[in-house]
């Protein structure tokens, strides 16, 4: 299962890339980002935030953002952490991390059951590059809810970004949205 997980068709990559491309050009909401010159650093408020999300601070160093537009399905809910630069994980890892992550998941929660969809990303070590992976959540009373979780790495810094929707469309739609806005901070612009 998890060799085919990792068979992606040109079409699956194209369909991550018209992804990106919708949510800069038609901007299903407005991104902004601090300065790219500035390495991201934890202040106030998010390093990077979209229009039509709500902010909201938590104790850690996650930025969770709630939708509050149904453009973006109402209950959708995107988070992110910002890490170091440097890592030299491959994304065969990534995708036996996922297989971790998900029997973490239902052991935490009694009669849930987690699906990977699909895992896919840039192969190497070269940066800028990106990991995601494609779950399916059912709760024990039937509630699915769609995750995308990847790793963004550049080279001045690294992040998780997880999306939840109640679509699998919504879920894809958002994370790309906040993928966009994210990956120039942690990648210089080119000379």
């Amino acid at each position: 299962m998890k060799s085919a997980a990792l068979v992606f068709s040109s079409v699956d990559r194209a369909l991550a890339c018209v992804l990106l491309l919708v949510a800069l050009v038609v901007g299903i909401g407005s991104v902004s980002a601090q300065s790219p010159a500035a390495a991201p650093t934890l202040s106030v408020g998010p390093p990077v935030s979209v229009s039509g999300w709500r902010y909201q601070r938590t104790g850690s160093d996650a930025h969770v953002f709630r939708c509050e537009q149904p453009i973006c399905g109402l209950g959708s809910k995107v988070s992110y952490r910002l890490y170091a630069p440097g890592s030299a994980m491959t994304l065969d890892q990534f995708a036996g991390e996922q297989d971790k992550i998900a029997k973490a998941l239902e052991e935490r929660t009694p009669g849930e059951k987690i699906t990977i969809i699909g895992v896919d990303g840039d192969k190497g070590s070269a940066v800028p590059r990106m990991f995601q992976a494609r779950r399916l959540k059912v709760t024990p009373d039937g509630v699915r809810e769609y995750q995308v979780s990847g790793m963004l790495f550049g080279e001045r810094a690294n992040a998780s970004l997880i999306s939840s929707a109640p679509t699998e469309k919504a879920g894809n739609a958002n994370y790309a949205q906040f993928a966009a806005g994210i990956m120039p901070t942690l990648t210089p612009k080119s000379r």
